[in-house]
């Protein structure tokens, strides 16, 4: 119970670490959004219901440039900027966040959602997801965004 806490804390503060940086940023910048689709390896093998977000570091973008996508069983994925149905992400050099993906079904803090939550994480494949990739701060991984290549590959270590 006590890791589970701790790795909520932990997952809080980037989260408020994220948003202190994007705090400063004006959202006015122009930008070219291209739609952006890919595959998420790890280790030479696909990483299935991964979160990865693409965080632009043109200046003067904010959280609302922040493209993010889930992986499915292949490691497959597609782009979204927030509120935006269609594929998208700023053609711009982009830093790379990798997390774990949403846990599917009910979230409650009852022992039988953690059970099931913890079944449901022990199942996934080519796991675990290095730390570094988790913050802005720590992440060695940079994508350049282009809008004549909307295929990527993103490969972790």
């Amino acid at each position: 119970m006590f890791k589970t806490n701790l790795m909520k804390f932990g997952f809080l503060v980037s989260c408020c670490s994220f948003a202190v940086l994007l705090a400063g940023c004006s959202g006015d910048a122009k930008v070219e959004v291209v739609p952006v689709s890919g595959v998420l390896m790890l280790r030479g093998k696909p990483l299935p219901n991964a979160e990865i977000k693409l965080v632009p570091m043109a200046e003067g973008l904010d959280g609302n440039f922040v493209a993010s996508g889930v992986s499915d069983a292949k490691g497959e994925f597609t782009l979204r900027l927030p509120g935006k149905e269609e594929s998208g992400c700023c053609a711009c050099d982009c830093k790379v966040l990798v997390v774990e993906g949403p846990i599917p079904g009910d979230r409650g803090e009852d022992e039988a959602s953690i059970m099931k939550a913890a079944k449901f994480l022990k199942s996934l494949k080519n796991r675990p997801i290095p730390e570094a990739y988790e913050r802005l701060r720590s992440t060695p991984l940079t994508l350049t965004i282009v809008a004549d290549n909307p295929k990527i590959e993103v490969i972790l270590d």
